[in-house]
């Protein structure tokens, strides 16, 4: 869809072509004419006419336009026009940090919780290089943000100037949905346009615009800045009858379907029309699988809610009829020895993400849809059927049996490792649900821990204000607490706390000065373990001399032990170090309390480890000082 808009704004192809090539993808045709209608009204509709302004001028007077109230940033020469231009617009409020893979990652964290779309405004290929790798994340996970990158002023471009790179826009293509150089100062405001148009164009992601530095300060005679309202774009896209229908057909016809939820619908919603289907159907409503790293979505306090795919190995199955809703079919680490989904199943793959349906697993009702829309036109159809009771009856008994047994059976666990030293990862988790608001916003980057989240982070599928998990399944670290930053930024008035290893900390502590400089009051919980868990697990998985031996290369960080209090202090954070499980909860308690008084606040908890080798205590280590080689 994203080619089909880009041809269609660039004037290649025609209104009926477009809407041709959306038919073919499964879109109903309504809702094919709402998109063709909002992309024709952003080409030719007239906004404002704005004189005498600068290259930069125009871009802050078009962010002021659309509503852009940040601009995440950190800039330098290059940029200079672009600056000065917000030093008397006090509505566009510039928000810095220490290094641009903060943020990258803030307007990332701000992007998931607010729904809208933001600016990164980023110094030279030094800037754009460092911001890419969680450019990365916002590219894996689809989420739309708008990138500008200064560059070398046009006169000079060619002669190897200091940070010039002559490709500069097209550098990161294959992580963007699209990149543009700017040309002319007086286009700066309809690149910015096609720039958020284009991010929004499902399944979105990250844009990618690089500007010369006398583009930004060079005066313009007149440009147009067409308006936000007449350049959105729908995003009420419905499947079609036929396909609605079709996957009707299957769901009413198996004797064992199961529905998984996926990274779409923490986006678009549609958690509350799936499990309304579970129950009509009488189905489990999964969480999609552990590697893909989606955000823990589906209420866990549900009778249909069963946790993660394939996270208990006995449950059954069997099942005849697989839905994937929002979700990719699948994000592995590693190719299975079976088809986590038999041949035999049928499926149903709905989604905004083409590229996803049918790419890994055969498919028989591709359904490009938002998951919402989709979810909520198949269940005013099951609605309407006469479905087969007993069997129904029979299925949700099972379900919900299988919930509770699996609730207690995670409250046993959390019982047996209450007192347990180090602090259990249940404990922690389980004290974290105690606590935090029913609409708290928890950020997670926790790797290897993260599946504790999704077994003991509640969510009260009866309550008006649930919470909400972010988190990124791009696998490039130093994310979380920036993110946090972010998102507390767009949601002021939401209890905002980062879970995050010790090892994905030491990526990005440079957010924590933003929280400070811009009185960002969130929380920061790091799960200690002092390793890079992840690389002893497939160390000793590997099972040749590592595993033998207990010497995992890479993974110690105990050997300087790392002080964690001392780094938040550094950047102005209070903290506490805490290693006793009974001190847990009164510590959990000063934390939130810091929180509520306006300011961020860390806890370094030392927590158990997990998988072969944990008990390994071993480091690599060589003496420069002392010329003595690689110990053995």
């Amino acid at each position: 869809m994203k080619q089909s808009a880009r041809l269609f704004l660039d004037k290649k192809i025609g209104r009926r072509a477009f809407m041709g090539q959306l038919a073919q993808v499964g879109v109903a045709s309504a809702a094919a004419s709402r998109v063709t209608r909002t992309l024709s009204a952003a080409t030719e509709d007239p906004g404002r006419v704005v004189h005498g302004m600068t290259g930069g001028e125009l871009m802050a007077e078009f962010l002021l336009d659309w509503k852009v109230p940040y601009v995440f940033g950190l800039g330098g020469s290059e940029e200079v026009g672009f600056l000065d231009a917000l030093v008397d617009r006090l509505e566009l409020q510039y928000v810095q940090s220490l290094h641009e893979g903060s943020v990258m990652s803030m307007a990332d964290g701000y992007a998931r919780a607010s729904g809208e779309i933001p600016i990164v405004n980023l110094h030279s290929v030094a800037g754009a290089g460092y911001a890419f790798a969680p450019m990365v994340n916002t590219f894996k996970d689809r989420i739309p943000v708008v990138i500008t990158v200064g560059r070398q002023s046009t006169e000079i471009r060619g002669t190897n100037a200091f940070l010039e790179a002559v490709n500069l826009h097209q550098i990161p293509k294959d992580y963007t949905r699209w990149t543009w150089d700017v040309m002319a100062a007086s286009t700066i405001p309809d690149v910015l346009r096609r720039a958020f148009l284009l991010a929004t164009v499902p399944p979105g992601g990250p844009t990618f615009v690089t500007f010369s530095k006398d583009l930004w300060e060079e005066p313009v005679a007149s440009a147009e800045i067409v308006p936000k309202a007449r350049s959105g774009l729908d995003l009420e896209l419905g499947p079609s009858d036929d396909l609605v229908k079709k996957a009707c057909d299957l769901l009413t016809a198996a004797d064992f379907p199961i529905i998984t939820a996926g990274r779409e619908v923490s986006r678009y919603g549609g958690v509350d029309e799936l499990l309304r289907i579970a129950e009509l159907i009488g189905a489990p409503l999964f969480k999609e699988l552990h590697v893909a790293h989606c955000p823990h979505v589906v209420p866990s306090t549900h009778p249909h809610s069963v946790g993660m795919f394939t996270e208990d190995p006995s449950y059954p199955k069997d099942f005849d009829l697989y839905w994937s809703a929002g979700g990719t079919m699948f994000s592995l680490g590693a190719l299975p020895k079976t088809p986590l989904v038999p041949r035999s199943a049928k499926v149903i793959h709905t989604g905004f993400d083409a590229a996803e349906i049918g790419r890994t697993y055969p498919v028989d009702v591709p359904m490009m849809a938002n998951v919402q829309v989709a979810a909520r036109a198949i269940l005013e159809e099951l609605e309407s059927r006469d479905l087969n009771r007993t069997a129904i009856t029979e299925r949700r008994s099972k379900v919900v049996a299988y919930h509770h047994a699996r609730r207690a059976r995670l409250d046993r666990v959390v019982a047996e490792k209450w007192d347990e030293a180090p602090i259990s990862c249940e404990r922690l988790m389980k004290e974290l649900s105690n606590k935090l608001e029913p609409d708290a916003i928890v950020v997670s980057e926790l790797v290897t821990s993260e599946a504790y989240l999704s077994t003991y982070l509640e969510i009260d599928h009866t309550s008006s204000r649930r919470r909400r998990n972010l988190t990124s399944s791009g696998g490039v670290l130093g994310w979380g607490v920036a993110a946090a930053v972010g998102a507390k930024i767009a949601k002021p008035h939401q209890q905002v706390i980062a879970l995050v290893g010790d090892g994905s900390f030491q990526f990005g502590p440079q957010a924590l000065w933003s929280a400070v400089r811009y009185e960002v009051p969130i929380g920061i919980v790091i799960f200690r373990n002092g390793q890079y868990q992840a690389n002893r697990k497939f160390l000793d998985a590997y099972g040749k001399r590592a595993a033998a031996t207990g010497k995992y290369i890479g993974v110690s960080l105990d050997f300087p032990e790392i002080d964690n209090i001392s780094i938040a202090k550094g950047y102005g954070v209070e903290g506490e170090h805490i290693e006793k499980p009974e001190a847990l909860s009164a510590a959990l308690d000063r934390c939130l309390g810091a929180l509520a008084d306006g300011r961020p606040y860390l806890l370094d908890v030392v927590i158990e480890r997990h998988y072969g080798g944990a008990d390994s205590e071993w480091h690599d280590f060589f003496s420069v000082a002392r010329n003595e080689p690689r110990r053995s």
